[in-house]
């Protein structure tokens, strides 16, 4: 028998070793490669890709129908994948640049997509648009079981002037509709006639602060004894820009909490850069105050800056992070839950207004601005 040498096992030594150390590289470079392989989802592709007869869709296709799969079994009914062209509007939606339609849709109890309200004298209206319509397609997307609330708002959203094409089931009709996008008003204020000023907020868009703090310079200037904060039919958005605004009127201390995973819990305090904490502050809510406007009017109704008067609101008290992934889609999805500073959550119940007055649509008057004025008509006495 041939013996090696000590040279010639120190070579097979280091043979054997570097092998090894290849084979371990190789091995996890082909575990990560392997990876779409090695998943259920893959091995299904796979399948379908060798024996399926008919066209299948593109893997970008596959992924997302995936993926909306995955989102409708967790426990999240805010979580969306919003594909191009709609995950193109976000910056400018959140910026408060894109246009707007008159609806706004729910979820019925079968799951489908419903216009829930439809605002007098908007462009939905004078299309034809009728409240209880079940909104099919929007601009040629299908809106399907996966379709949130919070996803269709983009799909609504476009430039000012052109139209959103609906096609909707009213009974046993199809029907098309195609209302005009109007400019999107972040906010309107005026003096009322007893010189109270009156600030309607529509969105919490990042453009919002600077036309609040215009709109709140211009009406304290008047010197005025009360200033009406109206945020009903307010669909909500930033919370730092919720932040930003509650420091108009509260000079220091907690404004609200938001709680993340693990228990982890965020403070959100008043900078108090400026606070108008002396002028008497009512703020007007809704069934349809939603989110961020949600947590601006329980944050003045706890801390005892103000009184709250309309209706219940609508009880949207998660919070949503919104991340931008490959091939230009959008995917937003619940971090966590706010809190009033005592720890009150308000998911799925909403909060009770100190003053119940709602408004009556069927009438000409404003019942919740009208309580509002007695309110500070009393207080004046």
């Amino acid at each position: 028998m041939k013996r090696f040498s000590h040279e010639n096992l120190t070579q097979l030594r280091y043979f054997v070793l570097i092998s090894l150390v290849w084979f371990a590289i190789g091995w996890v470079l082909r575990s990560q490669f392997n990876l779409e392989e090695a998943s259920l989802y893959g091995e299904v592709v796979q399948f379908l890709r060798r024996d399926s007869p008919g066209q299948l869709p593109s893997e970008n296709e596959l992924s997302l129908a995936a993926v909306k799969g995955m989102l409708q079994i967790i426990d999240d009914p805010y979580a969306v994948v919003i594909p191009p062209p709609s995950s193109l509007k976000f910056d400018a939606d959140f910026a408060g640049e894109t246009g707007v339609i008159g609806l706004v849709p729910n979820i019925n109890e079968a799951g489908q997509m419903v216009v829930a309200t439809v605002f007098e004298g908007g462009t939905d209206e004078a299309a034809g648009v009728q409240v209880g319509d079940i909104l099919l397609s929007i601009d040629g997307i299908p809106v399907d079981a996966s379709t949130t609330v919070t996803g269709s708002a983009l799909l609504f959203r476009g430039p000012v002037g052109e139209p959103v094409e609906l096609l909707i089931q009213r009974g046993y009709e199809r029907l098309t509709f195609s209302p005009i996008r109007e400019e999107r008003i972040a906010l309107e204020w005026r003096i009322l006639e007893n010189g109270t000023g009156y600030i309607a907020q529509h969105t919490f868009t990042t453009n919002v602060p600077a036309l609040f703090d215009e709109a709140l310079t211009a009406i304290m200037a008047t010197n005025p004894p009360a200033v009406i904060w109206d945020v009903r039919s307010n669909g909500g958005g930033s919370m730092m820009v919720a932040q930003e605004l509650l420091s108009n009127f509260v000079a220091e201390g907690e404004l609200f909490h938001v709680l993340l995973k693990d228990g982890e819990s965020r403070l959100f305090a008043a900078s108090g850069e400026r606070a108008e904490r002396d002028v008497p502050l009512y703020v007007l809510v809704d069934e349809f105050t939603f989110s961020a406007s949600e947590t601006v009017a329980a944050s003045i109704q706890e801390t005892g800056r103000g009184t709250t008067v309309g209706n219940t609101t609508f009880g949207k008290g998660s919070v949503q992070n919104t991340v931008k992934l490959r091939d230009d889609h959008i995917f937003e999805y619940t971090i966590g839950y706010w809190t009033t500073p005592k720890g009150v959550a308000y998911e799925g119940s909403g909060f009770i207004p100190t003053v119940i007055a709602p408004d009556d649509p069927n009438t000409e008057k404003d019942e919740t601005l009208e309580a509002a004025l007695r309110l500070i008509s009393e207080q004046n006495e």
